[in-house]
């Protein structure tokens, strides 16, 4: 998904240490998301009968 990129003078001015927790916030959730993917293809994987060749 690709977004207009902002001008500098449009962007809002934060700290260093708040772009550092927004940046991990992302990589947590983006985790948690993953997570719960996997969690829920391997639910699946276990509910469905196997198939032979």
């Amino acid at each position: 998904m690709k977004t207009k990129a902002r001008r500098s003078a449009d962007r809002p001015k934060i700290s260093p240490e708040a772009d550092a927790a927004i940046i991990r916030l992302a990589r947590l959730l983006g985790r948690q998301i993953a997570r719960e993917l996997h969690e829920e293809r391997v639910a699946k994987e276990t509910k469905s009968p196997e198939q032979p060749p």
